[in-house]
Order: structure tokens, then sequence, then C-alpha cells
């Protein structure tokens, strides 16, 4: 197997940090039907029914790959980032690296896009299919947006401080097709939907928080 920038698949198989691409970020935020579970050392950062949705496309930098994730805004003490609860990459080397260096749990799927659609599909079959309009002009350009995330290795919270600057817009995601290996979502147009085009992103060494706790905690 090979990933967007032809490199074989091989152990360890994945850039050293930091990673610097740019491209296409598209944020939605939903509300989803059921409260959203998260680890016990995580709280919600707002509502327990956010649910973001990211869609990227790093078009040029360190690897060439599509990304989807799903997840929570959390909090751990002062730190702020995405939970993903679910994520997709089209690039071997992007899951090895999200998975060894900063516990990020990505999978692998296709990404097929087509006039202004998207369909994320893996060996099972779709994930999801949405429509997505392009940056709107007019966009406000802005130095610094975090791009924080938590993940997990063995037994430790990881934590990746990453950022990125670009154009700031809004946009907007439809959903077309939404399969039931995701959450449910409250109603299919999202809450908002905000662009960063062209982005440049910076993901750099992650961060061990200390032990991390079990999904469906208290917190």
């Amino acid at each position: 197997m090979t990933d967007r920038t032809g490199a074989s698949d091989q152990r360890p198989g994945h850039p050293a940090p930091p990673w610097r691409a740019r491209g296409t970020l598209w944020l939605s935020l939903f509300t989803a039907r059921e409260a959203l579970p998260l680890p016990a050392d995580l709280a919600p950062l707002g509502s327990r029914h956010a649910l973001a949705v990211l869609l990227v496309r790093y078009e040029e930098g360190t690897l060439r790959y599509d990304e989807l994730a799903v997840g929570s805004p959390a909090r751990r003490g002062r730190r702020v980032g995405v939970y993903c609860h679910r994520i997709w990459v089209d690039s071997a080397a992007s899951l090895r690296g999200g998975r060894l260096l900063w516990g990020i749990p990505k999978e692998m799927a296709r990404f097929t896009w087509d006039e202004g659609t998207v369909r994320i599909a893996d060996d099972t079959g779709t994930l999801a299919a949405l429509r997505v309009a392009p940056p709107v002009r007019g966009r406000l350009p802005v130095p610094y947006l975090p791009g924080n995330a938590f993940g997990r290795i063995g037994e430790d919270r990881t934590y990746l401080g990453g950022r990125l600057a670009g154009r700031l817009g809004t946009g907007r995601i439809g959903v077309l097709e939404w399969t039931g290996r995701l959450p449910e979502l409250k109603r299919p147009e999202p809450r908002c939907t905000v662009t960063v085009s062209p982005a440049r992103f910076f993901f750099p060494a992650g961060t061990r928080l200390g032990r991390a706790g079990s999904p469906g905690g208290p917190r």
C-alpha cells in the first residue's frame, strides 16, 4: 500500500514531527441526538451534544491526504481541543503517524470527490457523503488559530497542540448520507460552518499529560 506521497507501507512509515501542510479546512458544528461519551479525565467544552465535524484536504507539505473527523470539543484543565470519536484518512503514513505520535485513532478510508461532493468509504462501505460549498470571497486573514486534539498512547493522555493560519470565512456542508457508524445527528443541518482557505497547518510533537481515564466516565 502507498499513500498519496508514494511512500511505501513499511514501519515506522511516517514523518517525524513537526508536520507542516497547506490546504483547506471545513469545520461544522452539529447537534448529536444523544449525549456523546468522553473519557473520565476529559470534560465537555459546552454541551455533550455538540459534535464537531472536520473535513480537511492537506494538498501540499509533509504529507498530502484527505481527512474526516467527528469529535467532541473537550478540555483537560486549561487545555482545550477536540476528542475524536472517529477519524479517517486516505494515507497510511498519516494513519501511523497519528496513532504513534499523538495517539489519535486514525482509520483508513477512500475519499471520492465529484463536483462539490465527497463520499467517504472504507472496506465495509460508505461512511458519509457530503456536499461542500467552496470558501466564499472576502475571508478574514488570521495569523493564528488553534488546531488542538486529545489522544491516548497506552495509559497516557496525549495532547497535540497544533495551530493553523490562513483566511477564515463562512462555509457550508450538506449531509447527503450519514451512516450508523457515525454519531446520530439530531438534524442534518449544521449549526454553523467555517472554512480556512488557504490554510497553513503546523503539528508539533505531542505532549503526555498523565494517566488517561476510561471512556464513559463521569467528567
